[in-house]
């Protein structure tokens, strides 16, 4: 009886442990399946429990690409699927996957490529459209004058249309291929600065904003450019240029030149215009060449005149002018110290300068002219007025002595008088005035002290 509990004992516990593997091992399969890592160019993009799921959502987005651009897609792209045993938890959600998928899945197509100078520079989804931009771009360069005629247009680089398979993220519209060849890439030039220029005028040559410059030339400051200082200009270089030829008709001024007469009726210096000069007017028949809507060069094919130029005569003085002759440029009437200005002065306005110097010191005519006052006046003492014939009268006052008399002709920087303290004055000075017209003005401007 005992034996037959120890058989039937052991028979139990087998059991047990027989349902015991099995319980663990259906645990094992249902939380850990047989899966698959996906990996595209040795990037792992996610786990799938089956290799259908991915082949569909590829087929899916190949549809999607056909149906946009009706051509068939292709993808080169090697797929690798490396068993693994995950629990279910680890397995991609299938929008995940998805997103993930069209980040590194390159899908191809026919397309069209626009090719400068041997290389692929733009992508079209057609020859047409590939066409259509060459087109575009050469109206774009079409700025023609009224009355004239396209001869000839094309491109200076050699292009050419060819058939490409590329990824779909190459492909661009003809709206931005137009702008992205016409755009080009921006090339650095050398400018050296002329005499004149400014920030503003060297922009407006370059077709350039003036924050353009500043950003070409970081380490100088354009607002103060010198004479042959050299600076950068950045300026757009086109990946296409177009060449137009166009034979155009339009008219023109013709303009006079300026013809010299010497004479002997008039001094050197002095000139007189004999006959005004007129501009003419023609027609003209030209083959023009323009390069991106500039012109590059122009021939006269054809010429007609419409109104005959007249040039200007202007006579030119050969006598020799009279030692009293004004100039027209005056010069320091002493020498000496600035004291006094012209303008508002103890109330009431001061007509000209004052030269301090020392009793003697020589008075100089400022320039040549008729002396039409020499003598004593009022607060002026004494005083010379020389008339310089040119609207210009000069006054030389407080004098101690007068050197010359009414009536005399004296040359530019012929003594006239010497320095003194005659009239209103508080010291020995000269007192000095240009009138111009009858009328005080700042000596300052003529003279310099």
């Amino acid at each position: 009886m005992d034996e037959i509990k120890k058989i039937l004992k052991k028979k139990y516990l087998l059991h047990s442990l027989v349902f015991l593997i099995t319980v663990i091992t259906c645990s094992g399969i249902y939380y850990s399946t047989l899966s698959y890592e996906v990996n595209i160019d040795g990037k792992n993009i996610g786990i799938v429990d089956s290799k259908k799921d991915v082949y569909r959502l590829i087929e899916e987005k190949k549809e999607e690409i056909k149906k946009e651009f009706k051509k068939d897609v292709t993808i080169s792209q090697k797929i690798v699927f490396n068993k693994v045993r995950v629990g279910k938890d680890k397995i991609t959600p299938i929008n995940v996957f998805k997103q993930n998928l069209n980040k590194v899945i390159d899908l191809s197509i026919k397309a069209y490529s626009i090719n400068i100078d041997g290389k692929d520079v733009v992508f079209l989804k057609d020859k047409k459209s590939a066409q259509n931009v060459l087109n575009d771009i050469k109206k774009y360069n079409i700025k023609s004058l009224d009355n004239s005629k396209i001869k000839e247009i094309g491109f200076l680089e050699k292009v050419s249309i060819k058939e490409k398979e590329i990824n779909i993220s190459n492909l661009k519209t003809e709206e931005s291929a137009c702008e992205y060849l016409l755009n080009g890439t921006d090339d650095i030039q050398k400018y050296i600065v002329k005499n004149g220029d400014t920030v503003w005028d060297i922009a407006k040559k370059y077709n350039l904003k003036m924050d353009d410059i500043k950003k070409a030339n970081p380490n100088i400051d354009i607002d103060k450019l010198q004479i042959d200082q050299e600076i950068n200009i950045t300026v757009p270089k086109p990946y296409l240029n177009v060449k137009v030829v166009e034979v155009a008709s339009y008219e023109e001024t013709i303009p006079y030149k300026t013809i010299y007469e010497e004479t002997n009726a008039l001094y050197k210096g002095e000139k007189r215009i004999k006959l005004e000069g007129v501009k003419g007017k023609r027609k003209v028949t030209a083959e023009i060449v323009k390069i991106n809507g500039a012109i590059f060069s122009k021939n006269i094919l054809k010429e007609e005149i419409l109104t005959q130029v007249q040039d200007k005569v202007v006579l030119k003085g050969t006598k020799k002018p009279p030692f009293y002759m004004a100039y027209g440029v005056f010069s320091n009437p002493t020498r000496g110290k600035l004291t006094s200005r012209f303008g508002r002065r103890w109330g009431r306005i001061h007509t000209g300068i004052d030269i301090a110097a020392p009793i003697g010191t020589k008075i100089k005519a400022a320039d040549g002219g008729k002396v039409i006052f020499s003598g004593t006046q009022s607060g002026y003492g004494k005083l010379v007025i020389i008339d310089h014939g040119n609207g210009y009268k000069t006054y030389y006052a407080h004098c101690s002595k007068l050197l010359v008399k009414k009536g005399d002709k004296v040359a530019k920087n012929q003594v006239i008088a010497k320095v003194g303290n005659t009239g209103r004055s508080t010291g020995p000075h000269l007192h000095f005035e240009v009138r111009k017209n009858n009328k005080p003005v700042n000596p300052l401007t003529y003279v310099k002290y």
